[in-house]
């Protein structure tokens, strides 16, 4: 009798074993650090996230109402990477350095689940905002201008700012109105 030795699993098996584990550890590693905690701001709150957000670090939770949202106070931005870039825009004389963190950034660090934005001032100004849209890539949240905090009297403490000066398509009303400052809530829809 001759016995005919198989192995365990054939090759293209195998492979696609190594293809399915990679995928499933990648898309794990993923969601860990996108799911680790966000502490508590010991500041003043300067932007709350609310909506389709997945990690969270304040909220209510009541039999009228449940309402998660994450607060950032300036610490809290300064943690996520910061980016900057000098630009003119209609509303400041000269060119000016702005600096802070991108949206895309934060909303990754809050585990946003959604593609359209609802950012509102104080003065309850809003915007809708496609983040999908490729020309918004480096929507920042500038929290800083020429290297000092903004004051609200300084339209801050955070500013949705573009790169204006790079790119005419971005200089125009359209894009304008994106452009919120003295911002207070970012909602996840």
């Amino acid at each position: 009798m001759r016995i005919k030795k198989t192995p365990l699993l054939r090759p293209t098996q195998w492979l696609l074993g190594a293809v399915l584990c990679g995928v499933t550890l990648s898309f794990t590693a993923d969601e860990a650090l996108a799911a680790e905690p966000l502490s508590a701001p010991e500041g003043r709150v300067l932007l709350t996230l609310t909506g389709n957000i997945g990690v969270t670090n304040s909220g209510t939770n009541s039999a009228l109402e449940q309402t998660e949202q994450a607060e950032f106070d300036l610490a809290l931005l300064d943690s996520l990477p910061q980016h900057e870039f000098d630009t003119e825009t209609p509303w400041t004389n000269g060119v000016h350095r702005f600096s802070g963190v991108l949206l895309r950034d934060l909303l990754e660090r809050v585990d946003a689940k959604g593609v359209v934005i609802k950012a509102v001032a104080f003065n309850e100004y809003f915007s809708v905002i496609d983040i999908s849209r490729p020309e918004l890539s480096g929507l920042l949240l500038a929290t800083r201008m020429d290297g000092e905090p903004m004051r609200i009297r300084d339209k801050g403490p955070s500013w949705l700012m573009l790169p204006l000066s790079e790119s005419k398509q971005l200089d125009n009303k359209r894009f304008h109105e994106l452009l919120i400052w003295q911002l207070r809530t970012l909602d996840v829809q």
